[in-house]
């Protein structure tokens, strides 16, 4: 084989390399790769306001493990306004969560260690095919616990910032 054939037989490679490894990347992103979670804990937990009086309770499968948290409530069809699902973590840091392949709103609300909720963001469903597999919504805040809550449950119960969660792992 000549030098310049040989040459070609490279470049393409290189071209189908590239291009496997484009296309594993877009797969992954719009998180459309098969990730086993393994079952899920769950936790009842209670709101409750500064001086104590319940604001709402609410049954969240725990995302404890690196898979569960990645998956989180992808590709959920539905949530019933008591359900949720909670992201615990080591220490509180700033988070980033994401809205990826939802097909409905969310509250997410973020928790200090002491259970003190110290932000709720509001992040709508997405508008279409596009951002519900590639340009999703995400969102930031501190906290050592994350609550994902069907979009309008926080106003719905009255909670806010400075309300106390109970029940955390």
């Amino acid at each position: 084989m000549n030098r310049k054939r040989a040459r070609r037989y490279g470049l393409f490679a290189v071209a189908v390399a590239v291009g496997i490894l484009v296309l594993y990347l877009v797969v992954s992103h719009a998180g459309l790769l098969p990730v086993s979670t393994g079952s899920y804990e769950q936790r009842t937990l209670t709101v409750t306001d500064c001086a104590g009086d319940e604001r709402a309770t609410v049954t969240a499968d725990v995302a404890a493990s690196s898979a569960q948290q990645y998956v989180g409530l992808s590709r959920t069809d539905s949530l019933a306004p008591d359900e949720g699902m909670l992201f615990p973590y080591d220490e509180v840091a700033f988070r980033a969560f994401e809205m990826r392949n939802m097909a409905f709103g969310l509250d997410i609300v973020y928790i200090g260690s002491n259970g003190e909720i110290t932000e709720i963001t509001t992040m709508d469903a997405p508008g279409g095919p596009l951002e519900y597999y590639l340009t999703y919504d995400s969102t930031t805040g501190v906290g050592q616990y994350v609550l994902e809550v069907v979009s309008g449950w926080s106003e719905a119960n009255g909670v806010s910032s400075g309300d106390c969660v109970t029940g955390l792992p």
